[in-house]
């Protein structure tokens, strides 16, 4: 079964032969491993683990922290670092969230970054924000209009913090959008699924045959396909 994040549907809406593509090793710069240790300490945080030495020797991920820290008390279920999956016409799409906050009446999703912000029209299109939402609806039971998907930006002196929200026409867009991108894989599943079918068909037929003494117990062994181990 095919799984797809933001970044292979983004690849894949711009490239639909992405497959025959090749990739160069990517190779992680120092921004990056700064912004991996600064995403631990926040899970760290989460679990209710100390955290305060290591703060006072990095005081650039400690001003990241005290940026964050206060939608941390924004009140609600917390789910830290969390992976919401969704089984989409023999497909799974997934996304990962740095906290979903679960409240009474509302939802949100957290990415904390220290990333430079894109333009706010961009990130809102991008497949980056608009899987989040739409996973979010799927897998709660809240109105379009109580999903909500929060980016902070910790890593910029001015803090930008976009917020995005949700609406049914959003998500029927994003539904057709996905159904577009998919297509290919969602066909060839498609394909495999009547395939699986036609064996168990035939299978079940000779099964039957056997019951109905039509074929001897060698003859209905043979009609069995050998699996490899």
């Amino acid at each position: 079964m095919n799984r797809f994040n933001h970044q292979l549907l983004e690849i894949i809406e711009e490239n639909p032969e992405f497959a025959e593509a090749t990739y160069s090793p990517y190779i992680r710069g120092d921004s990056e491993i700064a912004g991996s240790q600064f995403n631990l300490i926040m899970q760290q945080i989460g679990l209710g683990l100390p955290v305060e030495p290591f703060l006072k020797a990095y005081p650039q991920i400690a001003n990241w922290v005290d940026k964050v820290k206060p939608f941390l008390n924004l009140y609600g279920s917390k789910q830290w670092n969390a992976e919401l999956q969704y089984y989409y016409q023999s497909n799974i799409i997934y996304s990962q969230y740095d906290l979903v906050i679960y409240a009474e009446n509302q939802v949100i999703g957290f990415d904390w970054t220290i990333q430079k912000p894109t333009k706010f029209e961009m990130l809102e299109e991008r497949y980056q924000t608009q899987l989040r939402l739409f996973l979010l609806q799927q897998k709660t039971t809240f109105s379009y209009d109580a999903i909500s998907l929060i980016y902070l930006f910790v890593n910029s002196d001015d803090f930008p913090i976009y917020q995005f929200t949700y609406s049914k026409a959003r998500h029927t867009a994003f539904k057709e959008r996905l159904e577009r991108t998919l297509a290919p894989f969602t066909e060839q599943a498609g394909k495999e699924t009547v395939s699986d079918k036609t064996l168990l068909e035939k299978h079940n037929e000779n099964l039957q045959k056997l019951f109905r003494q039509e074929i001897t117990g060698e003859e209905y062994l043979a009609t069995i396909p050998e699996v490899e181990i």
